[in-house]
């Protein structure tokens, strides 16, 4: 049985026709500034790159100056230096070229800055607006539609937040986002459980560890449904599988439960109920 897709009502998917939107711009998997399906590659300026990822995440918000040395050189001491005038200028100079599109602004407020998007999509902004309405869908208890919401947010999580960049404020946006992304698929994991279909599951927990290769409660998961298909070789597979990452990344084995898990699937005893967890 195919995975179930459902109809999610109204957010705006790049690419999906005449609606389509002239600025774009990914920070999912490789970052990518799209300006009519062309990407971006001359950041003349060393910094300008980096300074607009960061006022992108901070979009229309006012940045202090300071902040922006900090984040962009936190090696220096110094922060009154011209090279921030020089990455704004090669920020700007990118900008120009698609001014007629609209869709950023960089704007100078109070020794600061502010980048205003436009008509720009912008992946970051569409994924937590995704997550956000499926969690208020889901306290309003409409689950229908705040798992339509969650499978959104897991399909615009193509990969981490600006993959292969370093840098301390990425990996904490990197961080905040995988969190998101891992809070989307487990409702969308017991959603399947409950319905008890594998197939579905099965393919939320392989989406689960693709995003952390840790998360030991999916390699329980995994064990439990293997064990209800009467597949032992499955179940031992996959927990050799866990057993091998926590030991080899970690330094730590599997714990009580998934240990209490795999003597009683093994045995054949009653199994414990299947969880999303």
């Amino acid at each position: 049985m195919p995975v179930q897709q459902l109809a999610v009502p109204g957010p705006h998917n790049p690419g999906a026709d005449e609606g389509t939107p002239s600025v774009v711009a990914r920070c999912l998997s490789n970052f990518r500034l799209e300006v009519d399906g062309q990407a971006v590659s001359h950041w003349r300026a060393g910094k300008a790159r980096a300074l607009f990822q960061y006022l992108l995440v901070n979009r229309d918000r006012f940045v202090h100056r300071d902040r922006l040395h900090e984040v962009l050189w936190p090696e220096r001491a110094d922060h009154h230096s011209s090279s921030l005038k020089v990455a704004v200028h090669g920020v700007r100079r990118v900008l120009n070229e698609f001014e007629e599109r609209d869709g950023f602004t960089l704007l100078h407020q109070n020794h600061g800055y502010l980048l205003r998007t436009n008509s720009a999509w912008v992946d970051i902004e569409e994924f937590q607006r995704a997550f956000d309405r499926g969690r208020d869908a889901w306290v309003a208890k409409d689950h229908d539609t705040a798992i339509a919401w969650f499978q959104r947010t897991a399909d615009l999580y193509i990969g981490d937040f600006l993959t292969g960049e370093t840098g301390g404020w990425i990996n904490e946006q990197r961080q905040w986002m995988r969190g998101t992304a891992l809070r989307a698929l487990s409702a969308l994991r017991s959603e399947s459980l409950e319905r008890e279909d594998w197939p579905a599951a099965m393919h939320w927990c392989r989406r689960t560890l693709d995003v952390d290769p840790h998360h030991e409660a999916t390699y329980q998961t995994l064990m439990m449904m293997h064990g209800e298909l009467d597949e032992l070789g499955r179940v031992l597979s996959w927990y050799e599988v866990c057993r091998h990452r926590l030991r080899t990344d970690l330094g730590v084995e599997p714990n009580e439960r998934t240990e209490r898990l795999l003597a009683a699937l093994m045995r054949g005893r009653s199994r414990p109920p299947l969880t999303g967890r």
